[in-house]
C-alpha cells in the first residue's frame, strides 16, 4: 500500500493524473480513489462507489481502472495530459498492433517506483504495453508485454524463482536448466 501515493499514477497514460485524492481503508486491503472508485489491491478488483456518467462500473487490473478514471476525468472536462516522448532513432514497434512504440522514462509508466523514474522504456499506450530497455540505452530488452503477459510473467516468477531464492541452485543454474527443459535457447545472462 506504500507504493500508492496522492497524486501518482501513470499508466495508461496517466502521468499527468496529479490532483488524484487516493485514501486507504480496511488496514490497506482496499483503496479508495477520487472518492468515486473502490480498488482492492491484492484482488486487483475495482468498482465504482458514486456512479460515473456512464452509470456503475467495475473491472480486474489496474490498467482498466486508470482508464475508466482517464475517461472519467475527460467526460468532467479535465481530460490528463498524454506524457511527452523522448527522442530516439531507433524505430520499435508494439507487438501487440503494430503501432510504432514510444521511448518514455520510468516515471511515465511506473510513478509509484522511484528506483525505475531513471529507466527508460517503449510503451504502446493504445496496447498499455510496454518494455524496459537496458541500462543507460534505448535498446528494449525483448518484446512489449501488455497486462495479460506481464501478469503471466509474474505468476511464472511467482513459480520459478523459489528454485533460486532458497538456493536449490545458483540463479544461473536455475535458468540453464529451465532452458535445457523446455529445449529453448538460454539468452544472454544481461536479459531478464
Amino acid at each position: 500500500m506504500s507504493a500508492l501515493k496522492k497524486g501518482t499514477s501513470g499508466q495508461a497514460g496517466l502521468a499527468a493524473f496529479g490532483a488524484g485524492n487516493v485514501v486507504s481503508l480496511d488496514g490497506g486491503r482496499r483503496v479508495r480513489l477520487d472518492d468515486r472508485v473502490d480498488f482492492w489491491p491484492g484482488t486487483q478488483s475495482w468498482q465504482t462507489v458514486v456512479d460515473g456518467p456512464d452509470g456503475p462500473a467495475s473491472g480486474v487490473g489496474l490498467s482498466s481502472l486508470l482508464d475508466y478514471l482517464k475517461r472519467l476525468r475527460t467526460a468532467q472536462g479535465c481530460p490528463v495530459a498524454t506524457p511527452q516522448a523522448r527522442h530516439s532513432d531507433r524505430a520499435v514497434l508494439c507487438d501487440h498492433c503494430g503501432r510504432h512504440a514510444e521511448l518514455h522514462d520510468g516515471l511515465a509508466v511506473y510513478p509509484d517506483r522511484k528506483d525505475l523514474h531513471d529507466r527508460q522504456f517503449w510503451v504502446c499506450w493504445f496496447c498499455d504495453a510496454w518494455v524496459g530497455c537496458k541500462s543507460g540505452t534505448d535498446e528494449p530488452f525483448g518484446e512489449l508485454a501488455d497486462e495479460a503477459l506481464r501478469a503471466a510473467r509474474i505468476a511464472a516468477h511467482k513459480a520459478f524463482d523459489p528454485v533460486w531464492e532458497h538456493e536449490l541452485m545458483t540463479k544461473h543454474e536455475a535458468y540453464d536448466w529451465l532452458a535445457q527443459t523446455l529445449a529453448i535457447r538460454r539468452r544472454p545472462p544481461n536479459t531478464p
